[in-house]
């Protein structure tokens, strides 16, 4: 059996402001995503043995400051990255849901698609695929990556259809504990939290 985390990344301004980020909009740490990260990271001290990170800089600054304070290596895979938006990215998510593309998103996000994007199913399929190429290799892992992200593992972990996508996007470095045995994900309960 191995157990792992996966990890939000912290606050951003573009999360305040309500700005798609996506993977063009690559954005540092504000200073409460700063603190956040340090917070965490006091709450996995011994828990982990190495972080995998997405490689946009606000994961991967978060992924530093916990690798820092835990003292462990931090390596980086572009399967993490957040969804990818495609011309929604760099705008403002309230203004977009007004157009037709919005109602999609709003009402059936499985089917939302448009030019130069990436559906929730092909996140879901390389958070997968990333996570458990990982976890056959090495226990105690940190898993950072983004909200549409972790929302799609989450509902394969769960078994739930990929409409409840918008449902299970966590906060800003919330945290969740699986565990990997015989080909299949069971998510766990941490405590503190």
């Amino acid at each position: 059996m191995r157990r792992f985390y996966l990890l939000r990344h912290g606050q951003t301004d573009s999360n305040l402001s309500g700005i798609i980020q996506g993977q063009s909009i690559d954005v540092p740490l504000n200073e409460e995503g700063i603190e956040q990260s340090q917070k965490i990271a006091e709450l996995l001290k011994g828990h982990v043995s190495r972080i995998v990170s997405s490689d946009l800089l606000r994961a991967y600054q978060t992924a530093r400051i916990i690798g820092d304070i835990l003292e462990v290596e931090i390596e980086t895979d572009k399967r993490l990255r957040e969804m990818n938006y495609g011309s929604w990215e760099g705008n403002f998510l309230d203004e977009l849901m007004k157009t037709p593309e919005g109602r999609v998103w709003i009402e059936n996000p499985s089917k939302w698609r448009i030019e130069n994007s990436e559906s929730v199913l092909d996140v879901q399929n390389r958070i997968i695929q990333a996570i458990k190429e990982y976890v056959q290799r090495y226990d105690n892992l940190l898993f950072v990556s983004h909200g549409v992200t972790i929302s799609a593992f989450l509902l394969y972990v769960k078994n739930l259809p990929l409409d409840n996508v918008k449902e299970y996007i966590p906060r800003n470095t919330q945290i969740y504990e699986f565990k990997f045995e015989d080909g299949r994900f069971e998510e766990l309960k941490i405590e503190g939290t």
